[in-house]
């Protein structure tokens, strides 16, 4: 073949005029290049091996230069060859071979457009001894409506194979804030290439690696001191002729709102589900705020479907309730109810996670100790002179404890609040004073001790270690506490301690 010096980019030049317009997000564009490189090394593995030896990996790194508005795209793939060269530019032009990840012709066409009006290929391929460049500037294309392309050409040694695509002014550049996301988002993407060894893929330098999510493994929800069980199981199902899914559901050791759910895959790259985007249909992870929704994954390789030509979303036809039913089926039978176990499964916190919730006790102590005289002067006009109370609660190394002193209508009060994460504790909230770390022996000042149980079912259920939920019911806690003393102070009835609580809640909330 003659040595090209111009390139087609018909039949419809206008069509390259609205590829700006897709709807992508930066991770699936840029993933536009790294399926094109894929492709190139799925098709030519045999022959990069004998020039490179068995070690060759396929190398793809991208660079995102902020200060001059430019990406660039870098791959050791066996390169755009003189065959493949005039269909690489045209839009929607098939490759002969689409079994792979290239199998619209739109990809790094429609990436590139989508970034940037002005950007340009340079390649060299396995065998050919030239490098061949051709640049695209988008608004002088549509308006003159060329249809041809120069192409620069220089020598390159034969065993050259590389593809470098060049993006400038970029009119769609991830900020600094953005590309972690964007890290995540293509390590996952990719992690089923990365971790088998196919790929290296760096972005900035940093290699991308994928984190896989720890495995729960514990025993049956309704079989608590039975043995431990890996909460894993592995899919494999026929939908219909020439379509079926295979893979795994788990469930994760630690709980992840935004990490949790399916990622499926086809042809070995991930198409919904990457990272904080998980496939979470409401029929299998019921509503957001379930425990199931926060804590089941898996990764499920879909055969025979089609997707849309961003190959960011599956095409379901009327196959998703098939494959729903089929899948819940599976993981939520009576022999292995992951489903059950992900739903009914309640995990304590570790020490070091509660002894975090420091932050929430000193919150609240601040808090009383700058509000509580008020709220409590205001729900009595005067406090009785109480009788002396022991309590014999139980005290607990197992503890985090602040004090705070108080003064109004002439009585000096001591109040300390404790939290428990003793799992042996069965009360929730406790008021006495036998666990008061610091007594004075001093009848005239009043010392009371309320204490709340981190480990108690309904903490462990509905807070854990999470100071944001910790605190409120903390606060709770000791109003209800201190509504209790000043009920029994007052010599009143039970209905007393719940009007005085209502009374403290409302002021200390003003």
């Amino acid at each position: 073949m003659n040595q090209p010096d111009k390139v087609s980019i018909r039949p419809e030049v206008t069509m390259l005029s609205v590829l700006k317009f897709l709807e992508y997000e930066t991770w699936f564009a840029l993933a536009e290049f790294v399926d094109n490189a894929l492709a190139s090394y799925q098709k030519n593995e045999r022959q990069l091996k004998l020039i490179e030896g068995k070690d060759y990996k396929l190398r793809v790194s991208i660079e995102i230069n902020e200060p001059e508005n430019r990406i660039t795209i870098r791959d050791n793939a066996a390169g755009i060859n003189d065959v493949d060269y005039p269909r690489a530019f045209r839009a929607a032009d098939v490759p002969p071979d689409n079994t792979g990840l290239s199998e619209f012709g739109m990809g790094m066409k429609s990436a590139a457009c989508w970034f940037a009006d002005e950007w340009c290929v340079t390649s060299t391929a396995i065998g050919e001894t030239k490098e061949k460049r051709v640049f695209f500037e988008m608004k002088r294309i549509y308006l003159d409506k060329i249809e041809e392309l120069d192409v620069e050409v220089k020598p390159s040694e034969k065993n050259y194979h590389y593809t470098i695509i060049e993006l400038f002014n970029v009119n769609r550049m991830p900020r600094r804030r953005g590309i972690g996301k964007v890290k995540e988002h293509l390590q996952s993407i990719y992690r089923d290439f990365i971790r088998k060894g196919i790929l290296v893929l760096t972005l900035d330098g940093e290699e991308l690696k994928y984190h896989e999510p720890k495995i729960l493994n514990v025993p049956r929800y309704d079989e608590p001191k039975g043995g431990n069980i890996l909460w894993k199981k592995e899919i494999s199902f026929n939908i219909e002729d020439g379509m079926s899914v295979h893979g795994f559901v788990a469930i994760r050791d630690k709980a992840s709102t935004s990490e949790a759910g399916f990622a499926l895959f086809r042809r070995g790259r991930v198409i919904e589900g990457s990272y904080d985007n998980g496939f979470r249909p409401d029929f299998i992870f019921g509503a957001p705020n379930s425990y199931r929704y926060q804590r089941v994954f898996g990764e499920l390789h879909l055969e025979g479907f089609e997707v849309s030509f961003t190959k960011k979303g599956i095409k379901w036809d009327e196959n998703l309730d098939a494959f729903l039913r089929l899948l819940k089926d599976d993981i939520s039978n009576k022999s292995f109810p992951l489903l059950q176990q992900a739903e009914q499964y309640r995990v304590r916190a570790t020490e070091k996670e509660y002894k975090a919730a420091k932050k929430a006790l000193d919150a609240t102590v601040n808090y009383f100790e700058k509000n509580a005289p008020k709220a409590i002067n205001d729900v009595v006009n005067t406090i009785n002179e109480p009788e002396s109370e022991r309590l014999n609660l139980i005290p607990t190394e197992k503890t985090l404890h602040k004090e705070f002193n108080i003064r109004f209508n002439k009585i000096d009060w001591k109040i300390s609040i404790e939290l428990s994460y003793d799992p042996s504790l069965t009360e929730l909230i406790e008021v006495g004073d036998s666990f008061i770390k610091d007594k004075v022996n001093n009848p005239s000042i009043r010392q009371i001790g309320i204490r709340l149980s981190l480990t108690h079912p309904f903490m462990v259920e509905f807070a854990g270690a999470d100071t944001t939920k910790i605190e409120p019911i903390l606060r709770i806690a000791a109003a209800f506490g201190l509504s209790e003393i000043i009920a029994k102070d007052s010599y009143k009835n039970q209905g007393e301690v719940r009007r005085n609580f209502n009374e403290l809640i409302d002021k200390l909330s003003k």
